[in-house]
């Protein structure tokens, strides 16, 4: 499943992270989360496939790919998933810092 994820209130803070960066900050926060079905600790391993940053709108926008084989494996759906990865990434691990930065994240 292919699926974009639109990141508001990242600047100035993270303003310094190239989009490299911004895909290893994403990708740590899609690892261990918990279920929406059973409560119950998965992996949910997505590779971010292309980061675009917008600095002048504000909005980091981030493709992520998340194999088929999970929602079956785990015997959840998409509408399940969507608001689960924008919780997840709507903290972003600043890399230079370590520092946790709140931001607004959506799926579109």
């Amino acid at each position: 499943m292919k699926t974009w994820i639109e990141i508001k209130d990242c600047f100035p803070v993270l303003r310094a992270l190239d989009a490299r960066q911004f895909a290893n900050a994403i990708e740590q926060r899609l690892i261990d989360v918990r279920s929406p079905a059973t409560g119950l600790q998965i992996d949910l391993f997505g590779k971010v496939n292309e980061v675009r940053i917008l600095e002048e709108q504000g909005v980091v926008r981030a493709e992520l790919d998340i194999d088929d084989a999970f929602f079956a494996r785990n015997g959840l759906t998409r509408e399940q998933v969507d608001p689960l990865l924008a919780a997840r990434v709507s903290k972003l691990r600043h890399p230079a810092t370590g520092a946790m930065h709140p931001v607004a994240a959506i799926v579109i």
